[in-house]
């Protein structure tokens, strides 16, 4: 590894890694490093479609409910490993278990949803309202 290695992969928000901590090393030095390309053409299938290389990167930039993929740059290859791979899946596996997932949006109790009736009367006031200004 050169020291011209961007490493950029923190598993959770709150898990700080020093800036000498990459891929390689957390996954052993005999890890296989395979481009964000190759990764994708391992993962299985999601609902007949194959996980795009663009997904992969959003995954290691910005993360995914607060787990993210390690990964490190070589020249201008991204590339990460099978087990960061596994530890980010393994990650997304526990949060699940921790974070309930996001409910439904509840409207609120003062607002009734409108009727037909008084949805035509207010198209028919805009209509009048635009007709007036010649628009």
């Amino acid at each position: 590894m050169t020291d011209t290695a961007h490493i950029n992969a923190p598993l959770l928000p709150d898990a700080r890694q020093t800036a000498g901590e990459s891929v390689v090393r957390r996954s052993g030095s005999d890890a296989e490093l395979i481009t964000l390309a190759e990764a994708a053409r391992h993962l299985p299938r999601i609902d007949g479609r194959k996980v795009s290389v663009c997904t992969l990167w959003r995954w290691a930039r910005r993360g995914l409910r607060g787990a993210r993929l390690e990964y490190v740059r070589v020249g201008r290859r991204v590339c990460t490993t099978r087990e960061a791979l596994m530890r980010f899946f393994t990650n997304l596996a526990e949060l699940d278990e921790r974070v309930p997932p996001p409910g439904r949006p509840a409207f609120p109790a003062k607002r009734k949803p409108i009727t037909s009736r008084q949805r035509q009367h207010a198209l028919a006031e805009a209509d009048e309202i635009l007709e007036r200004a010649r628009i």
